[in-house]
């Protein structure tokens, strides 16, 4: 994938959570919105993260899933590791 902006990083990550969770569908999904308010287990968590990670080639790295708590803070370690 050849994101390169913030605001397509983070359509692509709500994109991947309302795949994960399809009664999500029609739901804002803000920057702002947590993965707890979304409804998300642990399980979808790690599913997400592994989405993730495929979508845009990075590595979660295990010390940093604790981290990731909102939208928001997926959005800003992909951009980071992409240099965005």
């Amino acid at each position: 994938m050849t994101t390169t902006t913030r605001d397509e990083i983070s359509d692509e990550i709500a994109r991947i959570i309302k795949e994960l969770m399809p009664e999500l569908e029609g739901e804002e999904i803000t920057a702002e919105s947590t993965f707890e308010d979304l409804g998300m287990d642990s399980l979808n968590r790690v599913d997400l993260l592994s989405g993730a990670e495929s979508a845009f080639d990075i590595e979660v790295l295990d010390e940093q899933v604790a981290n990731l708590v909102r939208v928001q803070d997926l959005t800003d370690l992909v951009a980071a590791s992409r240099g965005v």
